[in-house]
């Protein structure tokens, strides 16, 4: 079963962008928290600092995701060829 999505509506961009946010902290605290079970010095995980880089690399990956959604859009709107892999029914 194929679930298939509109990139077009603003719920899709948010929901990009929320899934981004959310792994990307899991994987900033898990990696952190493993440093710090290696470190033997007193390690404080800081959350605000993971949050803040998860918010700006999930910004920055659904801005070039929104982009190059954009760009091939607009490059598929003016030459609409088709575009299947099955290259054996073509003429």
């Amino acid at each position: 079963m194929k679930i298939t999505f509109d990139r077009s509506d603003p719920i899709f961009w948010v929901l990009y962008f929320l899934l981004h946010f959310c792994f990307l902290l899991a994987v900033l605290f898990f990696v952190r928290w493993l440093w710090s079970l290696l470190m033997t010095d007193s390690y404080r995980i800081d959350l605000g600092e993971m949050t803040f880089e998860s918010i700006i690399y999930a910004i920055a990956m659904t801005v070039a995701r929104i982009i190059r959604y954009r760009i091939g859009k607009k490059r598929y709107e003016k030459n609409p060829v088709d575009r299947r892999k099955n290259n054996l029914f073509r003429e």
